[in-house]
């Protein structure tokens, strides 16, 4: 693809340019970055407020994934203007046959055929990098049908051929948790924790529990509640887990990680926030809370997310904002979630075609 690609798609009419994001021009990525605040601002109220510079680093392909960026372009107030990214992703372990795109417009810029292009763009470098399967997520509204064909992003997934495959309610929790909320669901969870403890560390798995907690990740990937969503179980080996750690270190961002040890001294379930540790930064992701199966009815996902919430006050105090994702089958996380004080905010839709 040129550097400048005019995309020869009907919706795109208006002008709309999509080209490749140049990593090595600031411009660029501060141009990304920009997109990337608004969507965030708009969605969840908060920003992960990135560097250039570590935009830059998570850019980086790994052994595990290559990626792709783009860039939209349209005339607004007679000049061009950046009002659109896109991203692909392209798994080299599992999933072989898949390719994640995820296009992502300005909202103050919607409606205007950048989405359409950027997708449009992402599925044919898809497809030249001979991958079968589309996966991708769009944002419908809180209320109505979920499966409404005007929805913005029905329209453009069935232009596709995706379908839906899973519905997850986004909830936001305003920062800090009042300390007396975490101390009082505390009291009523340790009642049930018999033999079970929680452990917790940042950013860098301990190297005694890398094998492990690499086990404990592939389990509670085969057991998300993810409805019909295809995808391979990933194999987390410590290289996977160490290379993972250290892209995201360069990106900028941390984490506080919260895991229950069973009685016998194996892991039982996990729960991670994410965040980017810059004094700018206002939102960070509450990212899985699972609990393996044998290992329910202990109130460890109650445990596990006290802890990482507790430790957000020492480590994030920047935070403002938490966004998560619940799938509408998973009620016992949605209960969890409700009584830390987490607000719904919409649904998000994986796409599959």
């Amino acid at each position: 693809m040129s550097p400048r690609t005019p995309i020869a798609d009907p919706a795109a009419a208006g002008g709309v340019t999509v080209r490749p994001v140049d990593v090595g021009s600031d411009a660029d990525l501060a141009a990304v970055n920009r997109i990337h605040a608004a969507q965030e601002e708009h969605d969840y109220g908060g920003s992960t407020a990135a560097t250039v510079a570590q935009t830059r680093a998570a850019y980086a392909d790994t052994k595990f994934w290559r990626q792709h960026h783009l860039l939209a372009e349209l005339e607004v107030g007679g000049r061009r203007e950046v009002v659109g990214t896109g991203w692909l992703g392209l798994p080299l372990a599992e999933d072989t046959d898949q390719a994640m795109v995820e296009p992502i417009v300005h909202p103050e810029h919607g409606g205007r055929g950048a989405g359409t292009a950027l997708l449009g763009e992402l599925v044919r470098i898809g497809r030249d990098a001979g991958r079968s399967t589309l996966t991708s997520w769009g944002t419908v509204p809180l209320e109505g049908d979920v499966d409404d064909p005007s929805l913005p992003a029905n329209r453009l997934a069935a232009r596709f051929g995706m379908s839906r495959k899973n519905v997850a309610v986004i909830r936001v929790l305003d920062l800090p948790v009042p300390p007396g909320l975490l101390d009082e669901i505390w009291t009523r969870t340790e009642l049930h924790l018999g033999g079970y403890r929680i452990l917790s560390w940042t950013d860098r798995t301990p190297d005694e529990h890398l094998s492990a907690y690499g086990v404990l990740l592939r389990q509670l990937e085969l057991d998300e509640p993810d409805e019909d969503v295809v995808h391979e179980a990933p194999e987390y080996t410590p290289e996977r887990i160490r290379v993972a750690e250290e892209r995201k270190a360069l990106a900028g961002m941390r984490s506080v990680v919260a895991v229950a040890l069973a009685p016998d001294g194996t892991f039982a379930g996990n729960s991670v926030v994410e965040f980017r540790g810059s004094p700018a930064t206002t939102l960070g992701f509450q990212e899985n809370t699972l609990v393996m199966p044998e290992h329910r009815g202990h109130r460890l996902g109650y445990a596990l997310k006290v802890t990482t919430h507790r430790m957000l006050a020492e480590h994030a105090p920047q935070l403002r904002r938490l966004a998560t994702w619940n799938s509408h089958v998973n009620p016992w996380m949605i209960r969890i979630n409700e009584d830390l004080g987490y607000q719904v905010t919409g649904r998000e839709i994986t796409y599959q075609g």
